[in-house]
């Protein structure tokens, strides 16, 4: 059974612990062989294995595995072994900054990089909707003292 401080977050025994709970759902989300019922590996077509149960890493679903009840409270954790989740945040990190080169990931990988990490803002979206409003109240203030004349 989980155990929990005063404040809701996981409280943990040992540093490995949290590292073994962080490398089980890693693995759990890299899936298993498919296998025949005689027990030999299914390939694919290209000569790959087939994978079966495959699921990318989440931060919701990392969180979960390290018995947070909240994901914001992961992301702000500064409790005991902080380093040992800061890395397990930060290999999560590393897997979605990987999908940023995969056309199939690309937009869940700039969602999750902007709303759960530090650092990775759009900045040039942001100056791009800035200059559409001062040019905006450019053509506003035009219609405006033209409509005064």
């Amino acid at each position: 059974m989980p155990k929990y401080n005063g404040k809701g977050l996981p409280h943990y025994e040992n540093r490995e612990e949290v590292e073994e709970l962080t490398q089980e759902y890693f693995k759990k989300c890299r899936g298993e062989v498919l296998r025949d019922e005689y027990g030999s590996v299914v390939y694919q077509k290209n000569g790959e294995p087939t994978m079966i149960g495959v699921r990318p890493p989440t931060v919701a679903g990392l969180a979960c595995a390290l018995r947070f009840l909240s994901r914001q409270d992961f992301l702000n954790y500064k409790g005991k072994f902080a380093e040992v989740v800061a890395r397990a945040r930060l290999m999560l990190e590393g897997y979605t900054e990987e999908r940023l080169y995969d056309k199939d990931g690309l937009q869940g990988a700039k969602f999750t990089l902007t709303n759960n990490f530090q650092g990775w803002a759009d900045k040039s979206r942001e100056d791009f909707d800035l200059q559409i409003y001062e040019k905006l109240d450019g053509i506003l203030e035009g219609i405006s003292n033209a409509a005064k004349q």
